[in-house]
C-alpha cells in the first residue's frame, strides 16, 4: 500500500548528516595530509598506479636486490621476499617507495618533502606488490588522468576514499533497516552512536590514504552491519540480501587477512540468529540469498587463491610462538592507542584525553549491552571479545612479531570496530521502552563527543606537518608547510563536519519514548525513518521466515 506522511511530519536526516560528516573528514584527511605520509603509502601508491595502467601482477624482485636495500633484518626478509613486486609506471608518476623524510624526523615540518624527489629508473618496487589487487583498480583508473606525482596521489587517495565512503554508506543503510515500526524512534539514536564510535579517527585516516587499508576496516564495519541486519526478526528483502552480499564480498577482496574479518562477522550473525534459523532464512529467501552467498564465496576465494598463488604467507615458527605471545601482551596498550589514532608512519599521537574518551565510550556501550542483554546476548558479547583478544595475540605472535615488523593496532582494527555495533544492537533490542528517552539523550552526547575527538585528531596531525611535534600550538599563521590554500581555510572547512555531526546528534535525539500505538498509528510511526521515503507493500510470510514477520518490499 502507498504510505503517506503525516501533516507536518519531517523526515529524520540524522543518518545522512552523520554519513556526510564522515565523508567530509575523509576528504579533509586526503587533501591536507602530505603525500606518502601514511604507512607504506608510497608502495600502495605505486601499486594503485600500476593497477590502473594494466600491470596487475608485477614482476618478482630478486632476493639479492631486496637484501641490498639493507632496510630489513633476517626476520623481515622472510615476509618481504614474497611481498615485494616491481611494476612499470609512467615516468611522470614514478616515485621512490622509501619512507618519506617526515617518517624519520618528527621535529621537522613537512617542508623536506618539497625537495626534488629521486625518480627511479625503470620499474618501481613495492613492498605490498603481492597484495590482492582487486580494490586497487578503481583508484588506479582515476590515476590515468594524473599528470604528476602530486596529482597522482590526490586521485589515488580520492579513489580509495570513494570506496571507503561507499562501504560506510552501505553499512549505515543496512544497520538502520529492518527495525520494528514501534521501536524505530528509540533504536536509531543508539545505532547511530555505535556507528560513530566504530568509526575512529584511525578509520578515517586509513580511508583517506592510497591503498586498501581503509576499505578493509570500513568493509568490516559494513560487514557486521550486514550480518546484524540479516539476523533480525524482520525478513530481509531481496535488495538487502544483494547489498549485504556485495558488502561482504568487497571486504573479502580488500586485503590478505580480510577473509578472516568476513568469517568473524558471519559467525556473529550465526550466533545472533542461531544455526537452524540461519538455514531456514537462507532457504526461505531463495535466489537473492543464493546470489549473496555465491558472491561472498567468490570474494573470499579470490583473495585466498591470490595470496596462495603468490606465496604471500610465511610459515609460522612454532618454537618462537611463546615469546611472541609475551611480547604481544606488552604491546597491547600501544596497539589500542593506534586503533584510535596514531598517524603518519605510526609516529604521530593525539592528546591522551582522546584515547581515554574513546575507550570509555566503547567500553560503556559494551558493558551496558552486557548488563541489559539476555543470557545468549552475554555469551555472544563475551565470545566476540574473547575472539578479538585471542586473534590479536595469535596474529601478533605468529605473523607480525615473527616477521620483524611488530604488531600495530590497524592490523586488528577490523575486528575491534565490530564490537560497538554488536553492543548497540543488543541495547536496541533489550532497552526497556521507559528508558528510550534517556538512551536518546546519552546517544546524542556520545555522537557529539566523537565529533570533537575527530576534530582534535585532525588538528594534531596537521600541526605536526605544519611546524613539527615541538612547534607552537597555534600553527595556522606561522606554519612552515601548509596544503594549498593555507591552514586557515582548511581549519574553517574542518568545522563543517563537526557541525554536521552535532546536527546529526540533535536530529537523532528527536525521539519520544515508545508507547502503545493503534494499528493506524503503527503505519505512521516509521515515517521519520529513511526507508519510508519509498513505497512499501506487504506480502504473505515466505517459507522459512522465522518469527512469522511480514516481508517488507523496498525496505532494508
Amino acid at each position: 500500500m502507498r504510505r503517506t506522511r503525516l501533516p507536518g511530519a519531517r523526515r529524520n536526516r540524522a543518518p545522512e548528516l552523520l554519513l556526510s560528516a564522515l565523508f567530509g573528514w575523509i576528504l579533509l584527511w586526503a587533501l591536507t595530509n602530505p603525500p606518502g605520509t601514511a604507512p607504506d603509502e608510497p608502495s600502495h601508491y605505486a601499486k594503485v598506479v600500476a593497477a590502473g595502467h594494466g600491470d596487475i601482477v608485477g614482476a618478482t624482485v630478486p632476493f639479492a636486490e631486496i637484501q641490498a636495500l639493507r632496510a630489513f633484518n633476517e626476520d623481515s626478509l622472510r615476509q618481504v621476499r614474497n611481498a615485494y613486486r616491481s611494476f612499470l609506471l609512467p615516468t611522470d608518476l614514478r616515485v621512490t617507495t622509501n619512507p618519506p623524510c617526515t617518517a624519520l624526523h618528527l621535529d621537522a615540518s613537512a617542508t623536506c618533502l618539497r625537495r626534488p624527489a629521486v625518480v627511479p629508473n625503470g620499474r618501481v618496487n613495492s613492498i605490498v606488490g603481492a597484495y590482492p589487487p582487486w580494490l586497487y583498480i578503481p583508484a588506479g583508473v582515476l590515476t590515468r588522468a594524473a599528470w604528476s606525482v602530486q596529482s597522482g596521489y590526490v586521485l589515488a587517495r580520492l579513489g580509495s576514499a570513494f570506496v571507503s565512503a561507499g562501504l560506510l554508506g552501505a553499512g549505515l543503510w543496512l544497520l538502520l533497516g529492518g527495525q520494528p515500526p514501534d521501536r524505530i524512534r528509540s533504536q536509531r539514536p543508539l545505532l547511530l552512536a555505535g556507528f560513530a564510535v566504530a568509526v575512529t579517527p584511525m578509520v578515517l585516516f586509513l580511508s583517506s590514504q592510497a591503498g586498501t587499508s581503509g576499505a578493509e576496516v570500513t568493509g568490516a564495519i559494513a560487514s557486521i552491519a550486514a550480518v546484524l541486519r540479516l539476523s533480525r526478526a524482520q525478513q530481509p528483502t531481496a535488495r538487502t540480501w544483494l547489498v549485504a552480499g556485495a558488502v561482504l564480498a568487497t571486504t573479502a577482496l580488500s586485503r590478505p587477512l580480510a577473509p578472516l574479518w568476513v568469517a568473524f562477522a558471519i559467525t556473529i550473525g550465526i550466533g545472533r540468529l542461531g544455526g537452524p534459523a540461519v538455514l531456514m532464512r537462507v532457504r526461505g529467501a531463495g535466489r537473492p540469498a543464493a546470489a549473496a552467498v555465491t558472491v561472498v564465496g567468490a570474494g573470499i576465494a579470490a583473495t585466498v587463491l591470490w595470496t596462495q598463488a603468490l606465496s604471500l604467507r610465511t610459515p609460522v615458527l612454532w618454537g618462537r610462538l611463546g615469546h611472541g605471545l609475551a611480547v604481544a601482551i606488552g604491546l597491547a596498550p600501544q596497539s589500542a592507542r593506534q586503533a584510535v589514532g596514531v598517524f603518519g608512519w605510526q609516529s604521530i599521537p593525539i592528546p591522551g584525553a582522546v584515547y581515554w574518551l574513546w575507550g570509555l565510550l566503547a567500553a560503556g556501550l559494551f558493558l551496558a549491552a552486557f548488563a541489559l542483554g539476555g543470557r545468549r546476548d552475554r555469551a555472544l558479547l563475551a565470545g566476540s571479545l574473547t575472539v578479538v583478544v585471542a586473534g590479536y595475540e595469535l596474529l601478533a605472535a605468529a605473523v607480525f612479531i615473527q616477521n620483524g615488523f611488530g604488531m600495530q593496532g590497524r592490523y586488528v582494527l577490523p575486528a575491534l570496530v565490530m564490537l560497538p555495533l554488536l553492543s548497540v544492537e543488543v541495547l536496541a533490542d533489550r532497552l526497556p521502552a521507559r528508558l528510550s528517552g534517556h538512551a536518546a539523550t546519552v546517544a546524542t552526547g556520545v555522537i557529539a563527543m566523537t565529533a570533537v575527538s575527530q576534530f582534535v585528531a585532525w588538528v594534531a596531525n596537521s600541526r605536526r606537518y605544519a611546524v613539527g611535534v615541538d612547534g607552537p600550538l597555534w600553527f595556522v599563521s606561522g606554519s612552515a608547510w601548509s596544503p594549498s590554500g593555507g591552514w586557515l581555510v582548511w581549519l574553517v572547512l574542518a568545522c563543517l563536519p563537526v557541525m554536521m555531526t552535532f546536527a546529526a546528534a540533535r536530529s537523532s535525539a528527536a525521539v519520544r519514548p515508545d508507547r502503545p500505538h493503534s494499528p493506524g498509528a503503527h503505519r505512521h510511526a516509521a515515517t521519520d525513518d529513511a526507508d519510508d521515503a519509498e513505497n512499501r507493500t506487504t506480502q504473505p510470510t515466505p517459507p522459512g521466515n522465522p518469527g512469522g514477520m511480514l516481508h517488507l518490499d523496498n525496505s532494508a
